[in-house]
């Protein structure tokens, strides 16, 4: 038995006037959503950037989805955030009447990953003499402002947001740090430190039963020949121009891959040069451990190419996501990044 005034702190009863979570060891949880929606308006909308006779402004959001909580654990915070934005844009050339119409979209603004990962993918549907200028810029400059607006958003969630979820204490230090920042924790050791506490009911979590799967297949012509559309699909600078981001290719059976941020990753099962790819295949959000199997069949047309893609093993609650993605960042980023692009049939 502990001798008095020795027991554990969690278990004794703190002298506050308000009674409200004592040593601060209860979960305590803050929506951060409504704020959060406003802030990103604030930083986004009306931004511009201007290069020589070159104005690109942010106009308005397209889309705007997710959530964000600020979240008190044992006087720790962790952040949850996850956010889709899509977000309007203009630009115009000094001397020309042109208004090029377009909007960015921002697929992996979260927790998970710091402001200089997150990608901003182009899609410019004005077609002009300037195309190539506009194009350059939103995927360079602009690209830098929205990320640049964004860190924003990530520090003042975590410092000006979070305020008065760590309440002063009489019986412990207060949980700051210097320049006045509270004891963040990253979402990685707030996860290990409940797995570590709860091994049973993670254990009960994981094993959840069979994953219900479906699968797809899409085709597109592209207006190159195999040779050509086998090195866009496995070049990693080429990757990296129609993916607008980073891009890991290890070209080999077991060799690995990533794009997007990491948003997708997987390995090569086989590799056949200028005629087919099969790759174990999963998005970030699938089921831990789970991949579907994605197959890319070159077909050669003589003056085009037919790429056909076969999904296999996807989770049914992503099939819709991952068949629109695909079409979206695979097919269509290819075809305007590179000009080859056709009618789908």
């Amino acid at each position: 038995m502990a001798k008095w005034g020795e027991g554990d702190p969690r278990w004794i009863v703190e002298e506050r006037a308000d009674a409200a979570n004592v040593n601060n060891w209860h979960w305590v949880e803050k929506n951060a959503t409504p704020w959060s929606k406003d802030r990103l308006k604030d930083l986004l909308i009306g931004q511009s950037f201007s290069k020589g006779p070159l104005k690109f402004e942010l106009t308005e959001f397209k889309k705007l989805e997710g959530e964000a909580t600020a979240n008190n654990r044992k006087a720790k915070l962790i952040f949850l955030f996850e956010w889709e934005i899509e977000i309007k844009f203009k630009a115009t050339i000094a001397g020309s009447d042109t208004v090029y119409d377009g909007h960015l979209e921002i697929p992996n603004l979260s927790d998970e990953n710091d402001a200089s990962e997150v990608d901003v993918v182009m899609d410019l549907t004005t077609k002009g003499s300037h195309e190539s200028e506009v194009r350059h810029v939103g995927a360079h400059e602009v690209r830098d402002l929205v990320r640049k607006q964004l860190e924003t958003y990530i520090r003042e969630l975590k410092e000006e947001f979070s305020k008065g979820l760590i309440l002063p204490t009489d019986k412990a230090k207060p949980q700051i740090i210097t320049h006045g920042k509270t004891n963040i924790v990253d979402k990685r050791a707030f996860q290990n430190e409940v797995i570590a506490e709860k091994k049973t009911a993670e254990a009960k979590t994981v094993s959840s039963g069979p994953i219900e799967v479906k699968s797809f297949e899409t085709h597109e012509t592209m207006k190159v020949p195999p040779e050509r559309l086998y090195e866009i699909l496995t070049v990693p600078q080429l990757v990296q121009a129609w993916s607008n981001g980073p891009a890991q290719m290890d070209l080999k059976a077991g060799g690995s891959f990533s794009l997007l941020g990491g948003q997708i990753s997987g390995t090569f099962d086989s590799v056949k040069e200028n005629e087919k790819l099969v790759m174990k295949w999963r998005l970030k959000k699938y089921p831990a451990n789970h991949f579907a199997t994605i197959t890319m069949t070159l077909k050669d047309q003589n003056d085009s190419t037919d790429l056909v893609i076969n999904a296999e093993g996807v989770p049914a609650e992503y099939l819709d996501e991952t068949r629109e993605g695909i079409n979206r960042y695979y097919v269509q980023s290819i075809g305007r990044t590179f000009g080859c692009g056709m009618k789908i049939f």
